[in-house]
């Protein structure tokens, strides 16, 4: 008869109960539905160097250094635009550009539909994108569309902005730069 190898297991091995394995990564996983963006902004907030500067570089009495603040921000917006629908990651805007975290929510609804009236292509998705239009001038803005649309055609104009929406954010830079006026964009 032969003797069993050591390394043989001696019976049958225990199967791993994955019905209780949660998300491996997102760290909002079993956390209640009104509470996932603000878990996720801080995730984010503490993760992203435009952040860490924000906090470092700000005084005592900063609004980055007030947490209850912050996450009533982020409330008010993610109960506007709920990523599911709208497409608008509140958190990844937020923290994309931490400046907005100065404003006040209503401020923040005001310039998304306001950039929605100059750009309707312009979803939540591609705000996540470029959360930068969030901080232009709205008239800005109209002007770089303007001009996209004299030097490309409004039809491919507005492929771009649907699909590039940094695009529509660089031209807002050239355009509002002193050195690069409206005749050197139209070159682009």
């Amino acid at each position: 008869s032969t003797a069993c190898p050591r390394w043989a297991p001696a019976g049958p091995r225990r199967l791993r109960d994955t019905s209780r394995i949660g998300s491996s990564g997102d760290g909002i996983e079993g956390v209640p539905q009104e509470d996932k963006a603000v878990v996720h902004f801080w995730h984010l907030f503490g993760s992203t160097p435009h952040c860490r500067a924000a906090l470092t570089s700000a005084g005592r009495d900063s609004p980055y250094r007030n947490a209850p603040l912050l996450e009533s921000r982020v409330r008010a917006l993610a109960k506007v635009f709920d990523t599911e629908t709208s497409g608008l990651d509140v958190p990844r805007v937020l923290t994309k550009e931490p400046e907005l975290l100065l404003w006040e929510a209503n401020d923040v609804v005001r310039r998304v539909v306001e950039l929605k009236r100059i750009a309707p292509e312009l979803g939540g998705r591609a705000l996540t994108q470029a959360p930068g239009l969030l901080l232009c001038d709205p008239e800005d803005v109209a002007a770089a569309r303007q001009e996209m649309e004299f030097a490309r055609g409004t039809e491919e104009a507005r492929e771009i902005i649907a699909v590039a929406p940094l695009e529509l954010l660089k031209a807002v830079e050239m355009l509002s730069s002193d050195e690069v006026g409206a005749e050197a964009w139209r070159g682009y």
